[in-house]
């Protein structure tokens, strides 16, 4: 799918990798309708957007809300007449504590990183399969294939994304419309400064993830995981007859120290 000339709406927009993923759309082309809770933030992301496409837009709100979901949809067809593509990006990892609130966890952390994408998709599909185009990439993350500590709700959150839209991809085959799941590994970008962990492994910019979205739309990819070596611990864990204790991080941890030293 070409990016120039599309309209694009992009999640999580105000920083990290929403921020990175809109910019770089704007760059290829892409009118952007931002989205985040942070307006303030979100305005600076969208005015550099403009520097590439002027009519770019933010549309700040709480995507947790099925109306809102249904708002920015609706709002993007209004000045536009279309949503080409879809990022659903936007994600919290709050500190969880499953002894004690585990369903309070899962509450708050479902309604954000798995129901706003559902609410988005369900507001922008009909338009795109009436068309007979569009996209929608859902990122997700490596920790839904891999428990990491600290995190049950979060990284169910993200396997049931990534397992929803695969689900997807195969019922909308034939229409036109295409859907993607990318999966991060450890980015670097404001969820480390809420999560409890000992990670101490390289941290990635935003911008590769911004990097593996173009490609994805471009050539219609229906998975991807950046970096891609990150790929490779989701693969092997289903193989193991009993749980990697150590998880993702100490995996990346480990990766980034054989990487130093086999380049020192």
């Amino acid at each position: 799918m070409k990016i120039k000339g599309t309209i694009a709406v992009v999640t999580g927009a105000s920083s990290g990798i929403g921020a990175a993923t809109a910019v770089r759309l704007a760059e290829q082309g892409a009118t952007v309708v931002g989205v985040a809770r942070r307006e303030d933030r979100l305005a600076k992301t969208i005015d550099a957007c403009r520097q590439h496409t002027d009519a770019s837009v933010a549309h700040a709100g709480d995507l947790s809300s099925r109306a809102f979901a249904s708002e920015v949809v609706a709002d993007a067809q209004a000045r536009f007449g279309r949503v080409d593509i879809l990022v659903n990006n936007a994600g919290i990892s709050p500190p969880e504590d499953p002894i004690h609130r585990a369903s309070d966890d899962a509450d708050s952390i479902m309604a954000i990183n798995f129901f706003g994408p559902v609410y988005l998709a369900d507001a922008a599909l009909p338009g795109m399969v009436a068309r007979g185009g569009g996209c929608i990439i859902n990122v997700t993350s490596v920790s839904g294939y891999v428990p990491t500590p600290g995190e049950p709700a979060y990284g169910a959150s993200k396997a049931a994304l990534s397992r929803w839209s695969h689900g997807l991809a195969v019922e909308l085959h034939g229409t036109g419309v295409h859907v993607g799941v990318l999966s991060p590994g450890p980015i670097d970008t404001e969820i480390w400064e809420h999560t409890d962990n000992d990670y101490n492994g390289k941290l990635f910019p935003p911008t590769v993830v911004a990097d593996g979205v173009v490609r994805m739309i471009k050539k219609e990819l229906v998975h991807l995981t950046v970096p891609r070596r990150f790929g490779a611990v989701g693969a092997i864990y289903p193989l193991v007859g009993r749980p990697f204790r150590w998880g993702l991080r100490r995996y990346a941890a480990a990766e980034a120290k054989r990487t130093k030293t086999s380049s020192s």
